[in-house]
């Protein structure tokens, strides 16, 4: 029996393992984005890490998330919904695309929407500012040849496919989730239903917020 309403503190797959099939109604997370820092940021100087790294080999870390994604997947119920927040980084000059590993994962894409965060991630001009940020509908299918999985009710279909929200300011972590982006994935999932919220890389825990301010578990 797995007991709700809990945070778990562990390595995100050796948890994740342990958890039966088909449980979670609904997740929301944003990973590590691999960014090339080992022991602190080289930006946000208040930025400390620990028990966690965020250099990795780039070939390891898509391993790595495509691991992650395909045990949530196991652990959604036929019918679910995950949504999967990442970045456009580049290497070298090279692009590096979230697509790149979400594509090879056992997911069903139902959508990529952009999250126009309205501050830029370049301070130079190497490139045009990056203001956006990707989120993912991952959908895992009822049945076989299930692809498209349920509609959106009209009221949530309008608030189209990119989502104009601000990032939080007032909360210490480096890149919290502005709690409208985990409640809108939620509420637009499951409306008034009740259901079970994951977030595998639950950060300062706006995720777990939003589901319990939502009357979810």
């Amino acid at each position: 029996m797995v007991e709700l309403n809990r945070v778990i503190l562990g390595d995100v797959l050796e948890v994740l393992r342990e958890l039966p099939d088909d449980l979670f109604d609904v997740g929301v997370t944003s990973p590590p984005y691999n960014k090339g820092e080992r022991d602190k940021g080289w930006l946000v100087d208040r930025v400390v890490y620990k028990g966690a790294r965020d250099k990795m080999d780039e070939e390891e870390y898509q391993r790595w998330q495509i691991e992650v994604l395909n045990e949530i997947y196991r652990v959604t119920k036929p019918g679910g919904s995950f949504f999967y927040n990442h970045k456009l980084r580049w290497k070298r000059g090279i692009l590096l695309h979230p697509w790149d590993w979400v594509s090879k994962t056992k997911w069903v894409v139902r959508q990529e929407i952009i999250w126009h965060r309205r501050i830029a991630a370049n301070l130079r001009g190497w490139r045009f500012w990056q203001v956006d940020e990707r989120i993912y509908w991952l959908y895992k299918p009822r049945y076989p040849g299930d692809a498209i999985g349920p509609e959106l009710e009209s009221r949530h279909a309008l608030l189209t496919s990119v989502w104009e929200i601000p990032p939080e300011k007032e909360n210490p972590h480096p890149a919290p989730f502005p709690i409208e982006l985990p409640t809108r994935c939620i509420y637009s999932i499951l409306g008034d239903r009740k259901g079970i919220v994951l977030d595998p890389f639950a950060g300062s825990g706006t995720t777990l917020v939003a589901a319990k301010l939502l009357g979810h578990e």
